[in-house]
């Protein structure tokens, strides 16, 4: 079994092939459907044809099942999804929602297990 992503609401897959789909929401109001890489660390990403997110700006994901707004509330301009690895065990996936900012984090019962990219300084686990 391969990762498998779910939106922290509705508990529905966002996996589409080997990437996770989402629809993203800039605060211009600019529209469209995001899809990233499922393999932890790749920062490969495909839009929409009209969606062009500029470098730098805040991208807001949003399940494209439930609506539901995936932003971390404990972290700024972070969002978060669940994923249930190969093993069956569930994690936390918290990742930035600064377009073309590379940092993730996989944090299982509060712990952080594993980070990719750039860390930043204000993820908070409790």
């Amino acid at each position: 079994m391969e990762a498998k992503y779910l939106c922290p609401s509705c508990r529905n897959s966002l996996n589409v092939g080997d990437d996770i789909v989402f629809v993203g929401e800039t605060k211009t109001g600019m529209k469209g459907i995001i899809f990233l890489s499922a393999e932890l660390g790749d920062y490969t990403t495909h839009f929409s044809e009209d969606f062009n997110p500029v470098k730098g700006n805040v991208v807001k994901y949003i399940c494209p099942i439930c609506h539901f707004k995936l932003s971390n509330q404990k972290a700024k301009n972070k969002a978060q999804v669940i994923r249930i690895n190969e093993e069956g065990k569930e994690a936390l996936i918290v990742f930035s929602e600064i377009y073309g900012e590379y940092c993730t984090y996989e944090i299982i019962e509060d712990e952080l297990i594993r980070s990719f990219g750039e860390p930043s300084d204000d993820l908070e686990l409790e």
